[in-house]
């Protein structure tokens, strides 16, 4: 072989050697690439017409656009990340004319629909039915599912994390607005502040409380501040520990201690949290909830369900129930004018919100009986003419003004 030939040899070596590092570069790329690349960036390039999620199936993200096509048709696995921002794993089953319409869990449920459906994993559009569990992308998207609905949200569009989710701040309103706390699919939690106050919001402790309840946990006595940042100091009253955290993060900042050494904590202050952790109402509710699980472990198999509300703060809720009436309530679980309701009418529906956001701010918004707010509000414009937009359950205007006085605001985001 000569000097050319083993020149050509080791030219060829290389390339090869290279494409195949490029392959594997490719095929095991790890999924913590670091890059300044977010959901954020993404629907913040949307125009009126193109919408786009964070395309995270290959090795750096990038920022893809909807298709106006339905990807009900695409298979996934357990991961969630195979779908696109917007859609959700899910099992279903059904003919292909109804787009995987039926959920299940076995072959045998989909026999009713089409004796030859399988039940397998797709990527659907998630049910929302819910107002209060609503897709945080479906805000951004033109999925067919939501296009031309609410959840177009002309007015509001929330901020979602690279997973699709809500992130727990969230602004409403502009310079003059507020911030308002979210779990991961969008309920509203504890926790708010002014625009312009709201620096150093994170929601951490709103946030944390509300998974843990809902991933069973009977009672969780953590304490929030009224932005639903963490407060210094954390007891869990049920595993009879308390500890000191950073405020924005909850990190431990002091070693554990048991209850009755509370005291002993560099966090603890005499004059703002007393000789005991919990406060009243909470005091109460946690009573409550220990008695119900006693009940329950003697063979109780019904218990008269407990009707008392706390904040994240420990403080009383948003409304009070007694002899079937009720009544909205301030954090002292003193009554907020007159507004109250028949608890079998509204339960379901009531927030007081309006009630509550007339006694810090006195604002001029119309609020029904049952103290939340009118969803159609009505104002006389400079030329003394009627007109009407749309709130929803905060007060935050959902449409500009409208001379139509039947518009359904319910049909709106």
């Amino acid at each position: 072989m000569n000097f050319l030939s083993i020149i050509i040899v080791l030219f060829l070596t290389i390339l090869l050697s290279g494409a195949s590092s490029a392959i594997s570069l490719e095929e095991t790329c790890p999924g913590t690439l670091i890059t300044n690349m977010h959901q954020k960036n993404c629907t913040d390039k949307a125009t009126s017409e193109i919408a786009y999620y964070l395309d995270r199936k290959t090795c750096i993200p990038k920022c893809s656009i909807y298709s106006t096509d339905v990807q009900d048709d695409i298979e996934c696995s357990d991961s969630s990340d195979e779908c696109i921002a917007g859609y959700s794993c899910e099992q279903r089953c059904g003919p292909s004319s109804t787009l995987r319409e039926y959920k299940c869990e076995s072959d045998e449920d989909c026999m009713e629909y089409n004796k030859r459906s399988k039940c397998l994993k797709y990527c659907v559009v998630p049910d929302t039915e819910n107002e209060d569990e609503v897709n945080c992308m479906a805000y951004h998207s033109n999925i067919p599912s939501y296009v031309d609905k609410w959840w177009t949200a002309k007015k509001f569009k929330p901020v979602c994390d690279d997973h699709g989710q809500w992130v727990p701040k969230q602004c409403k309103g502009g310079l003059h607005g507020r911030c308002l706390c979210y779990s991961s699919t969008g309920v509203r939690l504890f926790g708010e502040a002014l625009y312009t106050e709201a620096e150093n919001m994170t929601c951490a402790c709103s946030r944390r409380k509300s998974e843990l309840e809902s991933a069973g946990r009977t009672y969780v006595s953590f304490h929030c501040d009224s932005v639903g940042n963490y407060e210094k100091l954390q007891c869990d009253i049920q595993k009879g520990l308390c500890w000191c955290v950073e405020p924005q993060t909850g990190d431990l900042t002091a070693p554990f201690v048991s209850v009755a050494a509370m005291k002993k904590l560099p966090c603890y202050a005499e004059g703002t949290i007393g000789a005991q952790y919990l406060r009243q109402c909470e005091s109460k509710k946690f009573a409550t909830v220990m008695i119900t699980e006693k009940l329950k472990t003697h063979g109780v198999v019904t218990v008269e369900s407990d009707t008392l509300q706390c904040d994240a703060d420990g403080s009383y809720g948003a409304f009070s129930i007694s002899s079937g009436i009720a009544r909205c309530t301030w954090r002292d679980n003193s009554q907020i004018e007159n507004w109250q309701t028949n608890v079998a009418a509204v339960l379901d529906t009531l927030t007081c919100n309006c009630a509550r956001d007339f006694k810090v701010y006195a604002h001029s918004l119309a609020c029904e009986g049952n103290g939340n707010y009118v969803l159609l509000q009505q104002v006389i414009n400079d030329k003394g003419k009627k007109q009407y937009y749309c709130v929803d359950d905060k007060g935050f205007a959902k449409t500009d003004l409208l001379d139509d006085a039947n518009i359904d605001c319910t049909q709106i985001y």
